[in-house]
């Protein structure tokens, strides 16, 4: 049986969109709203709600299809309450979780919103695939030094559950009989120690946990954190912002642009090769701290993301930690291919859909 699926992912400034007849892919596009007058006019995610519904609805009908072709809305999932990794129906809960703010904010939430609006006009079904809080930690990992404040399991979980799958089939191992340590290298970054299918520890980079990246903070020194939260000069929003959106690179060096970094440092810039070159170490102790986790055992380590094309950073974070296992690469993130792979694995019946409560 045919299915066409209508896929979105919302990242902060771009909509993923594409269609796909079973596995094959027959359009697919990023709509970059970076540089709209009018998005950029809309201070908070879930005022984006029409503007995003409108690009999703506009690219159906430049491919000449209605939205009455679909069989199934697929989106990439919200930070919602903890879930099991899989395939969920989109439900009025999730959504409603999503609006909440409880557990995060992100685009995602406004897409899942979107789907779920979608399928209930068309009558079907609305998926999401491997959402971000997927929570298979182990009690060890949970626990702060504070009470009543405990570490999530917050990260990639779409693309690091899609690599692991992959990098089992190249090792022709099964996932659940593999030990890996997974790094997302984007926008944000994600080190997952996966241990025989499940991600026991993982950093929560949304809330500033782990290395730096090109537009997170990383882990910061909490006292300095504490003194700028009461120097009475920022807004809880502006010092989340500073954790989240306008930090790492972009604050220590204006830009989110690694092949602009990567560009300055061969023009001889030598203080954004040390920041940089920091970055990478910060990169490459956290593959250590998840390489503990899994006790030493480590059968491989993955590199994938949008930072895992460059060579710069490959080879550098290698020479760190290559002696720990055998480095294999997954560049990019393939987000919608694996949200398409996930959706369909639950409507051939091959896996279950879940109902998120």
């Amino acid at each position: 049986m045919n299915h066409l699926l209508l896929i979105m992912n919302l990242g902060s400034t771009s909509t993923k969109v594409a269609i796909y007849k079973n596995k094959e892919c027959l359009h697919q596009d990023t709509i970059r709203h970076d540089k709209d007058t009018a998005f950029r006019a809309l201070n908070d995610i879930w005022e984006q709600y029409d503007f995003r519904k409108n690009v999703i609805t506009d690219f159906v009908h430049q491919c000449k299809y209605k939205l009455s072709d679909f069989n199934y809305i697929i989106s990439r999932g919200a930070p919602v309450k903890a879930m099991n990794s899989g395939t969920y129906r989109i439900n009025e809960a999730m959504v409603n979780d999503a609006k909440s703010r409880l557990y995060g904010n992100h685009p995602c939430g406004v897409g899942c919103a979107i789907a779920l609006d979608l399928a209930d006009e068309l009558n079907i079904i609305a998926l999401t695939v491997d959402a971000p809080c997927i929570d298979e930690f182990i009690p060890q990992s949970r626990y702060t030094g504070w009470k009543d404040v405990y570490r999530k399991s917050f990260y990639q979980a779409l693309n690091q559950k899609a690599v692991g799958r992959k990098l089992a089939n190249e090792l022709n191992r099964d996932y659940n009989d593999l030990n890996a340590v997974i790094v997302h290298m984007g926008g944000g970054m994600s080190i997952a120690a996966h241990h025989k299918g499940k991600v026991e520890d993982v950093n929560n980079g949304l809330d500033g946990d782990g290395p730096m990246a090109p537009e997170r903070a990383g882990t910061l020194p909490a006292g300095e954190v504490l003194k700028y939260a009461y120097s009475g000069k920022y807004t809880y929003e502006q010092l989340y912002k500073m954790i989240n959106g306008k930090g790492g690179l972009f604050s220590l060096l204006g830009t989110t642009d690694c092949k602009e970094i990567e560009q300055m440092i061969a023009d001889g810039d030598k203080n954004a090769k040390e920041i940089y070159d920091a970055m990478i170490y910060q990169i490459a102790k956290s593959i250590g701290s998840a390489a503990i986790t899994l006790k030493g055992e480590v059968d491989a380590i993955a590199f994938t993301g949008g930072l895992a094309y460059s060579e710069y950073i490959v080879n550098e974070i290698s020479e760190w930690c290559s002696f720990i296992a055998p480095i294999h690469l997954f560049p990019g993130e393939n987000e919608i291919e694996s949200l398409a792979e996930g959706a369909l694995s639950a409507i051939s019946g091959e896996l279950s859909i879940q109902n998120y409560k």
